[in-house]
């Protein structure tokens, strides 16, 4: 089977102009986690972030999981699956964004990270006004990944914490939203507005 490369070659065609014109945005990020190049696409969605640490494009209470994730593709540590964050562009409206990432190697060695943002919604933001709870971003995090159906040994893989420390956060998070269990926690989140609606995707 001929590469990608030596395929273009033969058809002439030019690989960087057509993933500029495709209308998904991608993006690709160095091994510090800066973004070195997006596609239009990525430039509509986070405009003037090429330059810029794919941090200063998140919202604040997803940059951590955000870099664990990147650290595994820098380091090569699979399966990829695919992941949701979500980014607040020059500090502006917060977009969930479902993304699928892989590591971009040169021979043997991984020198960066290519991705593709499948979908992205904008996340209604809780009024404070409407008495909506007011969640720690560990709490609002533990939140999100119950909505997802993940267990506390999941989540405390994916966040880097001790299974008893997510507890805490989850019973924290319950408090908050007065619920008795995880279940009534993520119905009365979704009812806040504190989630996404289930089903809502981009187009």
């Amino acid at each position: 089977m001929s590469s990608l490369p030596a395929a273009l070659a033969r058809v002439g065609g030019d690989l960087h102009h057509t993933l500029q014109e495709v209308p998904v945005p991608m993006y690709v990020l160095d091994r510090k986690g800066r973004i070195v190049w997006l596609n239009d696409a990525g430039e509509a969605l986070v405009p003037g972030a090429t330059g810029k640490l794919f941090t200063e494009v998140l919202a604040p209470d997803y940059i951590h999981s955000a870099r664990r994730i990147f650290a595994r593709r820098i380091l090569g540590q699979g399966p990829f699956a695919d992941h949701t964050t979500v980014i607040s562009p020059n500090g502006g409206p917060r977009v969930e964004v479902d993304i699928s990432s892989v590591p971009l190697r040169k021979g043997h060695q991984i020198v960066g990270v290519f991705g593709v943002v499948r979908s992205a919604r904008p996340v209604s933001e809780p009024s404070a006004a409407k008495g909506a709870p007011i969640l720690t971003p560990r709490q609002h995090e533990v939140l999100r990944y119950l909505g997802a159906g993940m267990t506390t040994s999941q989540m405390a893989e994916h966040m880097g914490l001790s299974q008893e420390t997510v507890r805490n956060h989850v019973k924290a998070a319950l408090g908050e939203l007065n619920a008795k269990s995880r279940l009534e926690a993520v119905l009365t989140a979704y009812r806040a507005g504190l989630l996404p609606q289930p089903g809502r995707r981009g187009d």
